[in-house]
């Protein structure tokens, strides 16, 4: 199957139901539930996709970030996907996303069925077979969501160039081919900032430069918080168990460098075994991927069957 698609496309094939599977206040936080046009009765496998956006931006259905392949994934294997929102930083800490987290989890089996039922009753969700995936940001929240909940959640892990640390980024480094951001751009950003705001959403390009901006002039820890679990390069450690995990990372990244996603890979290949972690390395900047088809990239075409193995079978 071909499917390809625009980032103005990129959903025409699916149906796309949006609710929310948490409340603060009054503020709701977004979960949409995406199943394609057409699709067959009876209980389908669900994909747990989160976005990017270095856990200080980004929203759920932010096409240029959906990748191309994403969708004739889901249409192949008549999948419905779950695409959450979840809180963002400065303004919520690393504890308050890891809370939303199990507030998904939590959602997924207490409420989905019967929200799926109101929209299609002829379709059921298969709760057995999940494949949790994210890019950048969103890898870090995958990782995550295989580290916090139960065991047996997922059957399967999928991320691309992953934040899997809090990158040590210094004033001086060349991001996408320019020059750092200055510190005034953080500074004004900060005074901007409302006690008690609650923010689970921004659409890029706003927002996008606060996490290296945070990181390189040592604010991260002041809003994020600290603390072993925060990061999956650490939390990894303390996990008695792993799901197969598929990793895509651009050589040339600088926004999420290789060189942390090598260090966690073999740290998690020791730890884990007997356990795969099938790390593909390609030429690219930070989001190489996507707008690419396995149909045209091999080594996509054989990281997708191992995934659907993995997933489905």
């Amino acid at each position: 199957m071909s499917l390809r698609t625009t980032p103005e496309t990129r959903f025409d094939s699916l149906n796309v139901y949006t609710t929310s599977y948490k409340k603060i206040g009054d503020h709701e936080i977004e979960v949409n539930v995406l199943a394609p046009k057409g699709i067959s009765p009876g209980k389908h496998p669900l994909m747990v996709k989160w976005h990017g956006g270095g856990l200080t931006t980004g929203t759920a259905l932010y096409t240029p970030w959906f990748s191309a392949f994403m969708v004739p994934l889901i249409i192949r294997n008549k999948a419905i996907a779950i695409v959450p929102n979840y809180r963002l930083t400065p303004e919520h800490t690393g504890d308050e996303i890891l809370e939303d987290i199990a507030s998904l989890g939590g959602w997924l089996t207490s409420s989905l069925p019967a929200y799926l039922a109101s929209k299609d009753s002829s379709i059921e969700p298969d709760l057995s077979r999940i494949l949790v995936t994210g890019d950048s940001a969103g890898g870090w929240m995958a990782l995550q969501s295989v580290l916090s909940l139960p065991e047996k959640t997922f059957r399967a892990c999928f991320i691309q160039y992953p934040m899997v640390n809090a990158i040590p980024y210094s004033p001086d480094d060349t991001i996408l081919g320019g020059p750092f951001p200055p510190k005034k751009d953080l500074d004004d950003f900060l005074a901007t900032m409302k006690p008690g705001d609650i923010v689970s959403a921004a659409i890029p390009p706003a927002r996008s430069q606060i996490m290296p901006l945070l990181l390189a002039y040592g604010r991260w820890d002041e809003f994020f918080g600290t603390g072993l679990h925060l990061m999956p390069d650490t939390r990894i450690d303390t996990a008695k168990s792993f799901v197969p995990t598929y990793i895509v990372h651009g050589k040339d990244d600088t926004i999420v460098p290789i060189i942390w996603t090598e260090k966690f890979v073999d740290r998690a290949r020791r730890l884990f075994p007997d356990t795969r972690f099938d790390f593909v390395t390609r030429p690219g900047e930070h989001g190489f991927d996507d707008s690419i088809y396995k149909e045209d990239e091999p080594w996509l075409a054989e990281m997708i069957k191992n995934i659907e193995k993995d997933w489905l079978e």
